[in-house]
């Protein structure tokens, strides 16, 4: 991906570290989404499946949006890394509830915590001029 030469080095950084973390959650949250589907429903299921759904949708985006990021141009940016980390913290929840239900349950938990943490330090280097 190109960043242009308007962005600095630590922006760049992270904006990587945040893609590849968006990455590892699309995968893991999409498994994580295939096992709800596999459980006979209920409210706990539907809820973590649709958490897990927005999720991924949220981190694809995230990956598009931090492609076009420059020091010119973040406003986009902020919001929708705001929003990943509201779709991250969600997802947590409800996978954290499945795993309370279900012992065996493997949860998205962690690639959740991460893109928090990872779009939460790109956040402090967008918003520091």
């Amino acid at each position: 991906m190109h960043y242009g030469d308007v962005t600095s080095a630590l922006i760049q950084e992270r904006i990587r570290t945040c893609e590849n973390a968006c990455d590892e959650l699309i995968a893991v949250s999409e498994n994580c989404a295939d096992a709800c589907l596999a459980l006979p429903g209920d409210g706990e299921i539907t809820a973590c499946f649709l958490a897990d759904l927005y999720c991924v949708e949220i981190a694809a985006v995230t990956i598009r949006v931090l492609s076009w990021t420059t020091n010119i141009n973040r406003t986009a940016a902020i919001s929708v890394l705001d929003a990943c980390v509201e779709a991250c913290t969600a997802s947590a929840v409800a996978c954290e509830r499945m795993a309370q239900l279900y012992p065996s349950w493997k949860t998205c938990t962690g690639a959740c915590h991460r893109l928090s943490n990872t779009c939460t330090e790109l956040l402090v280097a967008l918003t520091v001029r």
